[in-house]
């Protein structure tokens, strides 16, 4: 639900087929979210993807939230159920999955940038694993009211960011995407000890990914949130306990490489 995009459908419909359902993942163009909702429950839609603007505009229509979609204040997976339409949000735990395959951030001292959708499922994760975050956003009233909410610091615009201070430090903002010669911090910025994780996937390696990996930082792509996040979909969409997390990544970056090229 939102902009038309071929790369969930990929990897969704990759899934379903090595799983063997007869399920099929398309993207529809929505202008009217409340009818697209309605539209759901009325041709028995079992399950949909919702991406911006409509993360937050379909919460008022929905039947129930789980707690992290109502303390995240977004829902990007609706799954319906004996007609009930039930709003989730598995942007965080694509983030904490993605960020365990290099370290455990419990007790760990966390920078997040950005204040945005992203950071507040990012930010939600990491305080429910006992990590200490700190949040950097060059708008003060955005980063204070994400602070507010959630057990974390506010540490300024993204050029009062010290490494010395932080074990990990992610890019919750959409700098990069789509844009490779951006990144939200200098190389000069980093140190080699940061686990540096990024959000944005395409390009699959971002100028702020291979800059981190040039000082010898441990990185993780953005590419591993977003499969991730996908294969918690998938799971509640089908039942099943295991996503086929290869068969899933394989699609990815073989729609990414394609979207590049193009």
């Amino acid at each position: 639900m939102g902009s038309p995009f071929s790369l969930s459908a990929r990897i969704h419909n990759a899934a379903y087929q090595a799983l063997g359902l007869d399920y099929t993942f398309v993207c529809f163009g929505v202008d009217d979210p409340e009818a697209a909702v309605a539209a759901i429950r009325t041709l028995g839609i079992r399950g949909s993807n919702v991406s911006m603007p409509y993360k937050q505009a379909v919460i008022e229509h929905l039947d129930e939230l789980t707690e992290p979609a109502r303390a995240i204040g977004a829902v990007n997976t609706i799954n319906h159920v004996d007609g009930r339409l039930i709003g989730y949000n598995t942007d965080y735990i694509g983030a904490i999955r993605a960020l365990k395959e290099a370290v455990d951030p419990r007790g760990k001292r966390v920078a997040v940038l950005g204040a945005g959708g992203a950071a507040r499922a990012i930010v939600y994760g990491l305080v429910n694993e006992e990590a200490t975050v700190t949040v950097f956003n060059r708008t003060a009233d955005k980063a204070k009211a994400l602070i507010e909410d959630f057990d974390a610091s506010y540490g300024g615009d993204f050029d009062a960011f010290n490494a010395d201070d932080f074990d990990v430090v992610i890019n919750a903002t959409s700098i990069g995407f789509r844009a490779p010669d951006q990144t939200p911090l200098e190389a000069s910025q980093l140190a080699s000890h940061l686990v540096v994780m990024d959000v944005a996937f395409i390009p699959s390696r971002t100028r702020f990914i291979k800059e981190a990996n040039g000082i010898g930082c441990t990185t993780v792509a953005g590419t591993r949130m977003m499969i991730h996040q996908s294969c918690g979909q998938v799971e509640l969409y089908t039942g099943v306990d295991e996503a086929p997390f290869d068969t899933m990544q394989a699609a990815m970056l073989d729609e990414i490489e394609r979207t590049e090229s193009a």
